[in-house]
């Protein structure tokens, strides 16, 4: 297998932003409730932000170079199943930790250290789109949970 060259690797993460954005207005029109639908939608725009500053970074760093994407259907969601709000936040975690990895993967292949910057920023606000998911879980957790407060009283006391 040939090595990742740094063209590949932004050649592939444009794909995942596109992919994510894809993901993401699908998951926005599979969620009943707005506030969940109102997260996804959130980061449809943050995915395209992404994508449009990483096409700048490599138009940059390879001048004149035009980026061509394979266009193949996105199966990537086979398999998970989408009535269940906690698997499909789950999987969109997964989805963004990728990214996380690609993005300083390619940070460390840069030369140009404010590509580099730019790079572990994306991974930083990846990192982010991450916590928002997680703090939707946790919502979804807490309006499906309930417990008897005098449960915890045990877990309080020295």
């Amino acid at each position: 297998m040939k090595q990742m060259t740094l063209e590949d690797s932004y050649r592939m993460v444009i794909a995942e932003e596109i992919r994510a954005q894809k993901m993401y207005q699908a998951l926005a029109k599979s969620f009943a409730k707005p506030e969940t639908s109102n997260v996804f939608k959130e980061l449809v725009v943050l995915e395209k932000m992404h994508e449009e500053k990483v096409r700048s970074a490599f138009a940059k760093e390879f001048p004149g170079q035009t980026i061509t994407l394979q266009e193949e259907p996105i199966k990537e969601m086979q398999g998970v199943n989408l009535n269940d709000p906690q698997v499909v936040l789950e999987f969109a975690i997964t989805k963004e930790e990728e990214s996380v990895e690609l993005y300083k993967n390619m940070a460390e292949q840069t030369r140009e250290p404010e590509i580099k910057k730019q790079l572990l920023q994306f991974a930083k606000e990846e990192e982010g789109h991450k916590s928002i998911l997680l703090s939707e879980i946790q919502r979804l957790q807490g309006a499906l949970q309930w417990f008897d407060p005098s449960e915890l009283s045990g877990l309080m006391e020295d």
